[in-house]
């Protein structure tokens, strides 16, 4: 069967109504809900809002940020994965999400409860120590910390949070050993460093900038696999230290697994355009975000690659989550 050209379907709108709605641009048809599963202010947070109103203009309805806060981001997810897959309910997703299935057993979800709509954005790590910290360079940190098993103390947000499981990766790369001191967020781990009460930290970028740039903490190495512009005179920790070594946090959005196609490609292109709206990028860039906005099978792909990544770091180091 021939295709209808589109002067015709100009000339004749009925057709439209008779297309399937697979075929038609998905609108949907109340307030599109983003499920949050952190307190407000947080760098993932701050992200989602900065979008928040140019989505809103997107997609003729309003887009609700919605703080479900607790129990490491599995409260939020909960109740994204329990939602209708209709596009109404989208997940922030950070990497405790995908991390907490494979290191809680009270978590309620799985990885496979979601699709993938996008990548939006990477924060990166840096190691921050202490001011006065007897290492200059991430070498000599790097030779301290190997040569004094259990001496130096590493700062966490918790257990399975980016900061521990980049530590994790780094002492299963090399054998080091750190004593990991686990706070309830990452504020109050950066408070201890500043006050000399613990060594160091593999740091969220976001959380720790305005520290460093003011000289209160050193950062010794980013830990992406690309320089960061925020911090363009630290070196990588892959091109110094631990070839291969890469640790980040990210953010996502995702929808209940069954959410359909159509669905998630115009989510897509919603979430890609107003991520890349000037206000959007400028504020990203001053809380430290790398800006991705990648396609629907980048992000799956993605996804994919990092749960077999840190399932594979929880099952060789036996990490748990106590609840």
């Amino acid at each position: 069967m021939s295709a209808i050209p589109r002067r015709s379907l100009l000339a004749a709108p009925g057709l439209l109504a008779a297309l399937p709605a697979t075929a038609q641009e998905w609108t949907p048809t109340g307030p599109v809900r983003l499920i949050n599963g952190f307190p407000p202010g947080g760098s993932p947070d701050i992200l989602a809002r900065a979008m928040a109103s140019h989505v809103q203009t997107l997609l003729g309805q309003p887009m609700v940020v919605e703080n479900r806060a607790g129990a490491g981001g599995v409260i939020g997810a909960r109740a994204a994965a329990q939602a209708a897959p209709d596009g109404h309910t989208i997940l922030l997703a950070v990497i405790s999400h995908v991390l907490q299935p494979y290191m809680n057993e009270q978590a309620g979800f799985r990885v496979e409860d979601f699709r993938a709509v996008t990548w939006l954005a990477t924060t990166p790590l840096a190691v921050v120590v202490r001011h006065d910290f007897p290492a200059r360079t991430i070498q000599e940190w790097d030779r301290l910390v190997r040569a004094n098993p259990d001496r130096y103390t590493a700062a966490t947000a918790g257990q399975g949070t980016p900061h521990h499981m980049a530590t994790e990766l780094y002492m299963q790369a090399t054998g080091a050993r750190l004593r990991m001191v686990p706070y309830r967020g990452t504020a109050p781990a950066l408070t201890d460093i500043l006050a000399g009460t613990v060594d160091m930290m593999f740091a969220d970028l976001a959380a720790a900038l305005g520290q460093i740039r003011q000289g209160a903490l050193r950062a010794l190495a980013v830990t992406t696999a690309r320089p960061v512009p925020a911090l363009p005179d630290v070196p990588l920790m892959s091109a110094t230290v631990v070839p291969g070594y890469e640790a980040y946090s990210w953010v996502n959005w995702w929808v209940p697994a069954r959410t359909p196609d159509h669905i998630v490609q115009r989510l897509n292109r919603v979430a890609v355009q107003a991520l890349n709206q000037p206000d959007v990028t400028a504020r990203a860039a001053e809380v430290g975000f790398l800006v991705e906005g990648t396609g629907v099978a980048e992000a799956e792909a993605f996804v994919r690659r990092e749960a077999e990544k840190w399932s594979s770091l929880i099952r060789a180091r036996n990490l748990r989550v106590e609840t």
